[in-house]
């Protein structure tokens, strides 16, 4: 099956303010930051209120069915999607704060009908309006003011953010206004090793893929790594703790939302939080 490549960078304000933002804003939260990093789903809420638009989350979203797209199951995959297209309706822009899960509902989804002439219109319609949550703050605006992350710290790109989607600067940008010191680390554009099923299929590889990401962070002298996809933060957190590293990691939604938003890791409150 032919993915059509798409440019779905949105166009961001030059040289002035952010343009007017959409009065309303669906938020696709994702199956792991529902399940396991629901602080996620919290600062991208918080992220994307500051804009001056209002966040709805549909009752009934699932899986976006990426995974089984990967496993080889487009028709499970199909089926999945097709449930969740009712509630995608209408113009308000799609906000995923994943690249895996913006990058099958813009690039994917539209390929799965194509026998269905009807149902093929109205996924390339949902594809249209899809943005990965760096590109829409990246347009609108959104994060608290300040450096909020004292210290070096290290953007990990994610695979499909990065190649998918051909997204690069948007997440840079953004954590550059909320970090006291941003870092390259060597291999930032390598990936963690997670995809998905691959590291259950493959540890040894997973896992060496994973030592060499988190290598570089430590000798980069990071104290923090940031990452904008909740399949790269559980990896690499695994991998952290594993190690015992003092390498604090965050989702990008996270660092540029702050110590004092919701969603902050830490259950310590605001007042008695890092700065």
């Amino acid at each position: 099956m032919d993915i059509e490549e798409r440019d779905i960078r949105p166009e961001g304000a030059e040289n002035g303010n952010p343009p007017p933002p959409p009065a309303r804003v669906i938020l696709f939260p994702t199956c792991l930051v529902d399940s396991f990093f629901p602080g996620v789903g919290e600062a991208s809420v918080h992220l994307i209120e500051r804009t001056g638009a209002e966040v709805i989350v549909p009752d009934g979203l699932t899986c976006c069915g990426l995974p089984l797209f990967n496993n080889g199951f487009p028709d499970e995959a199909r089926k999945a999607l097709e449930t969740q297209m009712d509630l995608l309706g209408g113009e308000a822009p799609i906000v995923v704060p994943s690249g895996s899960c913006a990058w099958m509902l813009r690039c994917v989804l539209p390929t799965l009908f194509p026998e269905d002439p009807w149902l093929r219109s109205k996924a390339e319609r949902i594809a249209l309006r899809v943005q990965e949550l760096s590109q829409f703050l990246g347009r609108y605006g959104g994060g608290e003011p300040g450096e909020h992350l004292p210290g070096k710290t290290v953007y990990h790109d994610s695979c499909h953010l990065l190649r998918g989607l051909g997204e690069r600067e948007a997440p840079r940008r953004l954590l550059d206004g909320a970090c006291e010191r941003r870092e390259e680390m060597t291999g930032a554009d390598r990936c963690c090793g997670f995809g998905g099923s691959f590291a259950v299929k493959f540890p040894e590889v997973s896992c060496a893929m994973l030592d060499e990401k988190i290598g570089a962070a430590e000798k980069a002298g990071a104290d923090w790594m940031v990452a904008a996809d909740a399949g790269c933060i559980l990896q690499i957190g695994c991998g952290l703790s594993k190690r015992g590293s003092k390498i604090r990691l965050l989702h990008l939604a996270q660092a540029l939302a702050g110590p004092n938003a919701p969603g902050w890791p830490d259950s310590d409150p605001p007042e008695e939080r890092a700065p």
